[in-house]
């Protein structure tokens, strides 16, 4: 008869250990490969959110100044949508909701967190309180305005705001809007005198008029250009964050005479 020996609890114990070892790096490895998609899905989420966000604000700016009017023989002189501060762009500084701190920053040519624009979107030439557009920055989301009386005043008695996206989802940390180059964005609005032909030696055609350069009844054309810096971050995880920029060639001058 044989007799039968089994593992000395030495043995057991070393087993155990090493089994212990092999199954602690697998869950390891596990949760990495976890923690590391979360990142990328959480990263892609927010690179998808503010994309959107950006193209679809650059789109609309675009259409800042359209005119039905505008067809062949008209004069564009008499675009009521780039004739005056009630319905030219501007962009402004917004402290909170109600409360307006720079009236005009684009005269000043500094950034700001807030741009109004009209364009005739119903195709009838007239400018409608309903054809006042824009975004702002309020308490760390985006706002899009749907109706307006004036352009001039960014707080809620302006016009009626929406949110665009919601601060319970992505925490919106910056949002610029600005005429002249900002950061690594180059385009700059300029101003050109085209009575006289003169190169374009301002940014606007007010800071023109002011050092001399249109006197009055020249015509002016306004190429305008407008930077935004758009930054966001996951609600949930401040560590996922991301930066969008872009420049926008608004596609209708303003054409007046001085």
């Amino acid at each position: 008869m044989i007799k039968q020996k089994g593992l000395t609890l030495i043995e057991i114990m070393i087993a155990l250990m090493l089994g212990l070892i092999v199954i602690g790096a697998t869950i390891s490895v596990y949760i990495t490969t976890i923690n590391s998609s979360n990142d990328t899905l959480k990263s892609a989420r927010l690179n998808h959110d503010l994309g959107s966000t950006m193209s679809l604000i650059m789109n609309d700016i675009k259409r800042a100044g359209y005119f039905g009017g505008a067809v062949i023989g008209s004069d564009s002189r008499n675009n009521p949508f780039t004739s005056g501060t009630a319905t030219d762009i501007q962009i402004h500084t917004l402290v909170s909701s109600t409360t307006v701190t720079t009236a005009i920053t684009t005269a000043a040519n500094l950034p700001g967190n807030c741009i109004l624009y009209s364009y005739d979107s119903n195709n009838d030439g007239v400018v409608d309180d309903n054809e006042r557009y824009g975004f702002r920055l309020s308490n760390n989301s985006i706002d899009i305005r749907l109706t307006g009386t004036t352009n001039s005043d960014c707080s809620n008695t302006g016009g009626t705001w929406r949110e665009l996206i919601t601060g319970d989802d992505l925490n919106i940390t910056t949002l610029q809007f600005s005429t002249l180059a900002l950061g690594a964005l180059p385009g700059t609005t300029r101003c050109l005198n085209t009575t006289t032909n003169a190169a374009p030696t301002a940014t606007t055609c007010l800071m023109s008029f002011v050092a001399g350069n249109i006197t009055a009844g020249d015509q002016v054309a306004e190429k305008r250009v407008i930077n935004i810096v758009l930054t966001g971050q996951l609600d949930d995880d401040a560590t996922v964050s991301s930066t969008k920029t872009g420049t926008v060639q608004i596609r209708n001058d303003r054409i007046f005479e001085q």
